[in-house]
């Protein structure tokens, strides 16, 4: 079907609620069903080498009242721009698709099929057993990243967008966000990752989800996410779901 992109884009402008990730999946299904293309995603068996590389990681300090100095790039990313992985949340192995495809997930755009972002796949990690804030344990940017650095939480989320300007940018190709202090006019950058459901990544340079080690609920948990209207600091969704995590860590003690 001709104009698909446009379709698309009226879906997510009128329906679409970076959020609310039931609005963002009926978008999706209305999408598959207009354009009469399959949903269904061939999961991968092909395995990488999961490497973070921390020593080029750089602390930014954006001036803000509690210290809080932010990652340069996601966990798991070589560049500002990569996407790097993604996690359920409470869990801290790193997942890659495969490849990069377009923006609502295809064919190759997929993980394992018993990496998949389930429901089922997730009531057996150790993140499901949490009921209350994630600790060290199972912190995903601790344990990939290493000391000092952990997962924000979703005050950490809330100063960052108070104390800052959020302008839609294109960096190398990648669409995201480029966070300006407006205290020190220091940046980082937030890569439009999309997000991951079942075996696929979906949303991939339009909407952005990371992950806050704030607990909501038994299936919930608190998230950043932004479209290209709008950023919400303080969103909140299902644990299962496959969400780019960035680090943070405080000002050292003069």
């Amino acid at each position: 079907m001709k104009d698909s992109t446009n379709i698309k884009m009226q879906l997510l402008d009128k329906y679409g609620d970076a959020s609310c990730m039931e609005s963002v999946d009926f978008c999706r299904a209305a999408y598959r069903f207009i354009t009469e293309e399959d949903d269904a995603a061939t999961p991968s068996t092909e395995q990488h080498d999961i490497v973070s590389a921390p020593a080029h990681v750089q602390a930014i300090d954006l001036g803000l009242p509690s210290g809080t100095l932010w990652a340069d790039r996601n966990v798991g990313a070589k560049s500002p721009e990569d996407y790097g992985a993604f996690f359920s949340w409470g869990n801290t192995e790193p997942l890659y698709p495969v490849n990069s495809g377009n923006d609502w997930g295809d064919d190759d755009d997929v993980f394992a099929e018993e990496c998949a972002f389930t429901e089922d796949n997730y009531k057996k990690t150790e993140g499901y057993k949490l009921k209350g804030d994630i600790d060290i344990s199972h912190d995903a940017a601790r344990i990939n990243m290493g000391e000092p650095w952990l997962m924000p939480t979703s005050e950490q989320f809330q100063e960052l967008y108070d104390n800052c300007t959020w302008i839609r940018k294109t960096i190398n190709g990648m669409n995201g966000y480029l966070v300006t202090s407006k205290i020190n006019g220091n940046s980082i950058f937030f890569a439009c990752a999309g997000y991951c459901y079942g075996a696929s990544l979906y949303l991939r340079g339009s909407y952005g989800y990371y992950w806050s080690s704030t607990y909501y609920s038994a299936t919930n948990a608190r998230y950043l996410s932004f479209s290209s209207s709008s950023v919400s600091p303080q969103s909140y969704s299902s644990r299962r779901y496959g969400f780019s995590v960035r680090a943070v860590q405080k000002l050292p003690k003069k």
